[in-house]
């Protein structure tokens, strides 16, 4: 005999489709700006590391609640993470971070190639 539970549908999103948005890209700023792995920004933030990786990545939604929490976490105000999604404050670009998602998806033969170039300077 199966018995059914009642179960309740999940208001948040979660999806394996990434909707990147403008304060999900702020907050990754946000955080790596205080040079925080996504590890220790969830135990400072009281969430899961899962949570801080989806939202950033735009796999679940972003309600004001929760982008105080992380706001609050990262030292920043809402005034000034409302400059940088207004563009009133240029969001710098992060080479870094950017290489890195190249290198990820490098063949090992041009890694070879890069790495041989990087080690010349």
């Amino acid at each position: 005999m199966e018995v059914f539970m009642n179960t309740k549908k999940k208001k948040t999103r979660r999806s394996d489709t990434k909707i990147l948005t403008k304060e999900a890209s702020v907050l990754k700023y946000l955080r790596e700006s205080r040079k925080l792995s996504i590890r220790n920004a969830a135990k400072v933030i009281g969430v899961s590391d899962t949570k801080v990786n989806h939202i950033e990545n735009g796999r679940c939604d972003l309600n004001p609640q929760l982008t105080l929490k992380f706001l609050n976490g990262y030292g920043y105000t809402y005034e000034e993470f409302m400059e940088l999604i207004n563009g009133k404050k240029a969001l710098p670009s992060n080479d870094y971070a950017e290489c890195l998602e190249i290198l990820k998806r490098l063949s090992k033969d041009k890694l070879k190639t890069v790495k041989a170039i990087l080690q010349s300077f």
